[in-house]
């Protein structure tokens, strides 16, 4: 049976409704991965049932939670356009993702982590703002709310407080370019397109350079969603951050030695390697070797990476020490 079969059987096994139960046009399509988040999971499906002028259809891909999260949002969302998606054994975030882009259906594809939400009367905007743009892409603003035992910290971030390159060049010069929940892409202009699986992390990163690569894009300010982290939590382990950042390098090597020479690469290796070296990577130095000859040089990415390592190894304990005060103030 073809993956594509395979697929089928398993929405139509997940589903109560067949694959054309809904005729009108779908604006959007947002895909929710989650695993054991029941207790928060409500509260991003409210978000996006709650959005006026915007037809949306919903796609949940369970990661084989065990705290009864499917058949409770079958039951709360059974008069919604909710798509609910079972995989049998759990295999991370990424897959769950390319599930649901194989099955949505609208003219517009987002993303939700299910302990986040969207803010109110958002979707909609954004819908606008990629029509009348005649956009493929869009970066929309966020805000991240710090919650802690005795109160909130919510903080913006705009257009003014984050880069926001205009074209690929200048995004290659820092991959941190948007979280995953506020970017909306046309599906039809990226159809098949799907998330890289052997990332460690920097997936939002991945997707942001494909799509400013590959299409018209623009920055908007609409605060569309709020990301939640309680103080203390980790979304992403040191150890995987570094490793994700080293395997982009690598996987944009090319087009960084085409654009800005292997002079900057050979930086941008350096500094990769402090990263792995300061979470005790060593064995993956290999990696990061050049893949062509005028990758630039091994010899000087080894003696950048050791000039860079103090700096990175005071940046991660400023940053530890900044997060005790912050869970001890909050």
């Amino acid at each position: 049976m073809s993956k594509k079969n395979r697929l089928r059987a398993m929405y139509w096994a997940c589903s109560d409704k067949p694959l054309n139960f809904m005729t009108a046009m779908i604006d959007i399509s947002v895909i929710i991965p989650t695993f054991n988040r029941l207790a928060c999971l409500p509260d991003a499906l409210d978000s996006v049932f709650s959005q006026p002028g915007v037809r949306v259809e919903c796609i949940v891909v369970d990661d084989g939670s065990s705290d009864g999260t499917v058949p409770y949002i079958r039951e709360r969302y059974k008069e919604r356009d909710l798509i609910v998606i079972e995989k049998p054994s759990r295999s991370g975030p990424q897959v769950s993702r390319n599930l649901g882009m194989e099955v949505a259906r609208g003219e517009f594809v987002t993303f939700l982590d299910s302990d986040d939400y969207f803010e109110p009367n958002t979707l909609a905007e954004r819908v606008r703002l990629c029509r009348d743009g005649e956009l493929e892409a869009l970066f929309s603003s966020f805000r991240v709310k710090f919650v802690g035992r005795r109160w909130d910290l919510v903080k913006n971030v705009g257009k003014t407080a984050r880069d926001c390159p205009g074209d690929y060049a200048a995004a290659l010069r820092d991959f941190k370019i948007a979280p995953m929940i506020t970017i909306m892409y046309r599906r039809s202009a990226h159809e098949g397109f799907k998330l890289d699986e052997t990332l460690a992390s920097g997936h939002d990163d991945d997707l942001a350079l494909h799509l400013i690569r590959t299409c018209r894009f623009a920055f908007d300010d609409v605060l569309a969603a709020t990301i939640v982290q309680h103080v203390g939590e980790r979304v992403a382990t040191p150890r995987n951050l570094m490793i994700g950042d080293a395997q982009l390098l690598q996987k944009y090597s090319t087009d960084l030695v085409r654009l800005h020479g292997c002079g900057y690469l050979n930086r941008r290796r350096g500094q990769a390697l402090a990263g792995l070296w300061s979470v005790g990577q060593f064995k993956r130095t290999a990696q990061l070797c050049p893949v062509a000859a005028d990758h630039g040089s091994m010899a000087v990415a080894l003696a950048l990476g050791v000039l860079y390592l103090p700096r990175r190894w005071w940046n991660s304990l400023r940053k530890r020490v900044m997060m005790r005060v912050v869970r001890v103030v909050l």
